[in-house]
């Protein structure tokens, strides 16, 4: 049993190794570290101000999440995004945010169409002021505003699970040139089809949404293969 002098020193640990953790897939989802640089357990612990055993542990953390890869040679790596990862996320994206689409569209309450028309305005303000980093956070707050107002909680769940995939994606996307104001418009589209109820043109819009997303990842994934070689396949999250 643990006295009350050693119970603080295991709290601190455990939200070491949490925190270590966290820091570490952030620092993937947004793309500070690129696929397939190896990750030194030393350097990385140094930056973070910690030992390696946290970070150790964070690595192990994230191979099971698919985010890294252990190399032939020893060591790991952040993993790539594949073809197929591509085909199955947003495969699985289309039919499941588009049917919430739907369900938000005749379960939404006024409150709900304020808040998707507020996010908007401060989508367009980031869009004049160029901050791209921003918008994607409005864009994430957006999609997940309107699943809400789908009023399933079963469906939110199974959506919030892709979420740190989506967001790893949501990146590549707005790096592409005017698909930032491209989305905004899709979102006021949205609210407009939701306040004249139509629900299966909502459902169509948001897969329609998604699969642009689609395609244009695919498109980065063939140029990059084309610039650097293919690279080893890996399926986040499997």
């Amino acid at each position: 049993m643990n006295t009350p002098d050693e119970q603080p020193t295991v709290r601190k640990g455990k939200f070491l190794r949490e925190q270590v953790y966290k820091t570490l897939k952030n620092t993937i989802l947004i793309g500070g570290l690129q696929p397939k640089k190896r990750l030194i357990e030393e350097k990385l612990a140094d930056e973070m101000g910690t030992s390696r055993t946290p970070v150790r542990e964070a690595i192990q953390k994230l191979e099971k999440e698919g985010l890294i890869h252990r190399l032939p040679r020893g060591g790991y790596a952040v993993s790539i995004v594949t073809d197929e990862d591509i085909e199955e996320v947003f495969g699985i994206r289309s039919v499941i945010e588009g049917y919430a689409g739907y369900l938000a569209t005749s379960r939404a309450t006024e409150d709900d169409i304020k808040a998707l028309e507020e996010i908007v305005q401060k989508e367009e303000e980031c869009l004049k002021e160029n901050n791209t980093e921003e918008i994607i956070q409005l864009n994430t707050e957006f999609h997940d505003r309107l699943y809400k107002a789908a009023k399933s909680a079963k469906l939110y769940t199974i959506i919030n699970d892709l979420r740190d995939y989506i967001y790893r994606y949501r990146i590549i996307i707005f790096r592409y040139s005017g698909m930032a104001e491209i989305s905004i418009n899709d979102h006021k589209d949205m609210i407009g089809l939701m306040k004249e109820k139509n629900a299966m043109q909502v459902e169509k819009l948001v897969r329609k949404h998604i699969i642009r997303g689609k395609n244009l990842i695919k498109k980065k994934i063939k140029r990059d293969v084309v610039k650097h070689g293919p690279g080893k396949k890996t399926s986040p999250g499997r």
